[in-house]
C-alpha cells in the first residue's frame, strides 16, 4: 500500500490533524490518534524521513536526527509532516549513555540528555541512570527536575507494544505497569497494587475492560501516585492475538476472550460489542485481530463498489490503543 493511499484513508477515518506538533508539551492522556506513530525502524528504513526533535518530517537531509535550529523553517511544513517518533521501552534501555547517546523519559517524553554535564556516562546524581522510565523519580522525589526538563531537547515519546508490557508485572523487583485506554500507567506507586495485583487484576497487561467494570476505576488512574507514562501500541502482527480465542480478559465467572480491531491510527476493544460487523458492513463470519481501515475508505477510488459505514459507528467503542508504524 502506498504512503498517499494510507494517508488518504487515516484522513477519513481518524480524524487526523496534519497540523505539526511539538512534543515539549506532549500529553499521552489527550493523545486521540490524531497523528501517525513512527517506530524508529521505520524512521531509519524510510530514506527522506528525519526526526525533528520527536516529530516525523518527510525531506532530504543527511542527517536522521535534527534540531529545529539545524533546519530550514521552510521545510517544517504540514505537507511534509509524517507523524510523531515512538521510541519503545526497550529501545529506550539501549540510550543508556554508556557508548552513545543518554535518553530518559519522564511523563511519555523521551529527553535527549546526551549534552548534559550531569548526566555523565549516563548517570546522574549516582541515583538516576540514563535509559530508563523516571516519571516517579522526577515527579515525586526531584520535583525540580520537571523544570529541568524543560531545557532537554524532545526525542520522541515512550510506547510499548504488549509484550513488552507483560515485564512490568510488579513480580521480581519489576515495576507495576498497566494500559487503561490506549495510556501506560505506572500503578508502582498505588497503595491498591499488591505484589503486582489491583484488585485481582494483574500488572503487565491491557486492562481496559477490567478496569471499567468497576465503577470509579477510570478516575482512580488521576490519582497523584499513579503516573502516565507512555502509548500502547500495536502493529498487525500483535494486533492479531487478540482476535477472540488467545487473550482471556479477567471476568466473575465463565470466560471471555478479548477481541480488538484497527481502524485508522486506533485500536478499538469489540469484545463487548456484539454488533461491530454489522456496523462495518463485514460478514458475520469476519475475525477479529484485524484491520478493518479500508472499509471505511476504499483504496480503489472511483473504483469502489461498495459501501461504507460511518466512521460514527465506532465512536462509543473504546479505544485501547494505536497503531506504530
Amino acid at each position: 500500500m502506498k504512503r498517499l493511499s494510507i494517508i488518504g484513508i487515516l484522513t477519513a477515518v481518524a480524524f487526523l490533524v496534519f497540523a505539526a506538533p511539538t512534543l515539549d508539551k506532549f500529553d499521552v492522556t489527550k493523545f486521540n490518534g490524531e497523528y501517525m506513530i513512527i517506530s524508529l525502524k521505520t524512521l531509519l528504513e524510510t530514506p527522506n524521513y528525519v526526526s525533528v526533535e520527536g516529530v516525523v518530517y518527510a525531506f532530504e537531509h543527511p542527517k536522521k536526527f535534527l534540531t529545529r535550529q539545524e533546519v530550514d523553517p521552510s521545510k517544517l511544513t504540514d505537507d511534509n509532516f509524517v507523524g510523531i517518533l515512538g521510541i519503545t521501552i526497550d529501545e529506550l534501555k539501549k540510550y543508556n549513555g554508556k557508548d552513545g547517546p543518554a535518553m530518559v523519559a519522564v511523563n511519555g517524553i523521551v529527553y535527549d540528555v546526551s549534552w548534559s554535564r550531569l548526566w555523565k556516562d549516563g548517570t546522574h546524581a549516582n541515583r538516576h541512570n540514563a535509559g530508563e522510565e523516571l516519571t516517579h523519580d522526577i515527579v515525586k522525589l526531584s520535583p525540580h527536575g520537571v523544570k529541568k526538563l524543560e531545557g532537554f531537547k524532545p526525542f520522541g515519546i515512550l510506547v510499548f507494544t504488549p509484550q513488552q508490557l507483560q515485564k512490568y508485572n510488579g513480580k521480581g523487583g519489576a515495576k507495576s505497569y498497566a494500559a487503561v485506554l490506549g495510556v501506560v500507567y505506572d500503578m508502582s506507586q498505588s497503595q491498591t497494587v499488591k505484589d503486582g495485583v489491583h484488585y485481582a487484576y494483574p500488572m503487565g497487561n491491557e486492562l481496559t475492560y477490567e478496569i471499567s467494570q468497576r465503577p470509579g476505576h477510570v478516575e482512580l488512574l488521576k490519582r497523584s501516585h499513579i503516573y502516565p507514562i507512555g502509548l500502547l501500541v500495536f502493529d498487525e502482527e500483535n494486533l492479531s492475538i487478540y482476535d477472540g480465542t488467545k487473550v482471556k480478559a479477567i471476568v466473575r465467572a465463565g470466560e471471555l476472550f478479548k477481541s480488538f480491531i484497527m481502524v485508522g491510527n486506533k485500536v478499538y476493544d469489540v469484545t463487548q460489542v456484539a454488533d461491530w460487523r454489522n456496523r462495518l458492513n463485514l460478514d458475520s463470519a469476519a475475525p477479529a485481530g484485524k484491520d478493518y481501515t479500508t472499509q471505511f475508505e476504499c483504496e480503489l477510488g472511483p473504483s469502489c463498489g461498495h459501501d461504507h459505514p460511518d466512521v460514527e459507528v465506532l465512536k462509543d467503542i473504546p479505544v485501547v490503543g494505536y497503531r506504530i508504524w
